[in-house]
């Protein structure tokens, strides 16, 4: 009987992943796996937790219950163990802006079976510095919001509770001084936000509609904000879906493979929806670097290539 390495955030979105746990090692188990439980708790005993015991020779995948943030923190986990295991995600968080982007269902049963059910792939994986991303690496307005909304917020209001602390931050609205230089392009100027995006979404708001997990590039989006107005109203359009234009006005847009990235005055960054690093920095996609387990049905939705 293979295993599989089970890590779960019991205080990841609405907590209802932990009501679902003795079904899902029921389903696994139908399916001739034996689970190993790993509670997500960000502890320094965690790492090791997760680590313990896996190898391709004994362990299939590395299934992950939880949001963007638990994603990135187990992804981060293996990659400098240097373990090269598939993983598979159940969204349990408040986006799941990752586990969306891949065609997993939001509810937490049928989202285990589509992974009982589906395939492997390769997709892209984001690293900037020392540090990985799957979904979005960003600073400036809005960026540090998922850090700041507290837990029991998110748990009760959902993706509302980024909104409301959101309507807080506009009040912090300042324009840096933004340099990017890539290999698609390059911008030096005025920023009050800045997103390098793998995925396509950002508390499952449809940002960067051009993007793919595994076409080997980063889509960033750069809102200049030279008019206030002007962008505030381009930006609610774009969003509600009353203007298609992409990108919007008073947005930059690149489509590159590494960039590296400097502001005049220190900016506090995110990762995934926790602390990021020090400005400046350089950002690299990584092609095909993280093997996951996808639906069967979306295999062949902005696939590569299978794994052998």
């Amino acid at each position: 009987m293979q295993k599989v390495k089970f890590v779960f955030n019991p205080k990841a979105g609405l907590r209802g992943i932990t009501r679902a746990v003795g079904r899902i090692i029921e389903m696994y188990a139908e399916y001739g796996y034996e689970i190993v439980p790993v509670l997500l708790n960000f502890d320094d005993d965690c790492p090791r937790r997760i680590l313990e015991g896996l190898s391709r020779d004994n362990y299939h995948h590395v299934l992950i219950a939880g949001g963007d943030g638990s994603v990135n923190y187990v992804v981060r986990t293996l990659r400098e163990a240097g373990v090269d295991l598939p993983i598979a995600v159940i969204p349990a968080g408040t986006a799941n802006d990752f586990a969306v982007a891949l065609g997993m269902s939001k509810l937490a049963l049928r989202a285990c079976r589509q992974i009982l059910t589906g395939v492997e792939r390769r997709v892209d994986l984001g690293r900037v510095g020392d540090r990985y991303f799957v979904n979005v690496f960003s600073f400036g307005l809005f960026t540090n919001v998922s850090q700041r909304t507290p837990t029991k917020l998110k748990n009760i209001l959902g993706k509302a509770a980024y909104l409301m602390e959101g309507v807080s931050e506009i009040a912090n609205l300042h324009r840096m001084h933004l340099s990017i230089e890539s290999d698609g392009g390059s911008y030096e100027g005025p920023a009050i936000i800045t997103l390098v995006f793998n995925g396509r979404t950002a508390g499952q708001f449809p940002l960067a509609r051009m993007s793919r997990l595994d076409d080997g590039v980063f889509d960033v989006l750069v809102l200049k904000g030279d008019s206030p107005f002007a962008t505030a109203d381009a930006a609610m359009r774009y969003l509600s879906g009353l203007s298609s234009a992409y990108p919007p006005s008073d947005v930059v847009h690149l489509r590159c493979g590494r960039l590296h990235i400097a502001t005049r005055e220190p900016e506090p960054t995110d990762i995934d929806g926790q602390p990021g690093v020090e400005l400046p920095t350089d950002v690299e996609c990584l092609a095909g670097a993280l093997r996951i387990i996808v639906p069967r049905e979306c295999y062949r939705l902005n696939a590569t290539s299978e794994v052998e």
